[in-house]
């Protein structure tokens, strides 16, 4: 999938798979360290935007606790693509580094791992489809 074809809703599914990874416990010794790095860079992007509102922080930081709560990634999936919808100048920071961090195929784990079984995971090449996190 190309930078350009990720949607918000898209694009939101993504950063919240990468920074469920990051929390989630071990992810660090899954992902390479580039691609760590990578995934750190959209955790502080989300975290810097989030900061603006309680009730998104509040969501990232239940996240944080239960990286692999349904609820907690959805909650905050909704809250990325109201600010993705609302402000193209951070939509293409975020998919900027989503896309960067996607390119490492050390990337592809942390997602597989975020996402359970990675049911629906079709971020990279031509794939496209639904992305879901049951």
């Amino acid at each position: 999938m190309g930078e350009a074809d990720m949607d918000p809703a898209t694009l939101s599914a993504v950063a919240v798979a990468l920074v469920a990874g990051k929390f989630g416990e071990g992810a660090a010794s899954e992902a390479g360290r580039a691609a760590w790095v990578k995934v750190q860079d959209v955790a502080h992007a989300l975290r810097q935007r989030f900061a603006r509102s309680d009730t998104q922080s509040a969501a990232l930081g239940e996240l944080e606790t239960n990286p692999g709560d349904e609820g907690a990634r959805a909650a905050v999936a909704g809250h990325l693509r109201h600010e993705l919808e609302n402000d193209a100048e951070f939509a293409a920071t975020l998919r900027a580094l989503v896309t960067a961090a996607e390119r490492d195929p050390a990337t592809q784990t942390l997602i597989a791992h975020a996402s359970g079984d990675a049911r629906q995971v079709n971020i990279s090449g031509n794939n496209s489809g639904p992305i879901s996190f049951s």
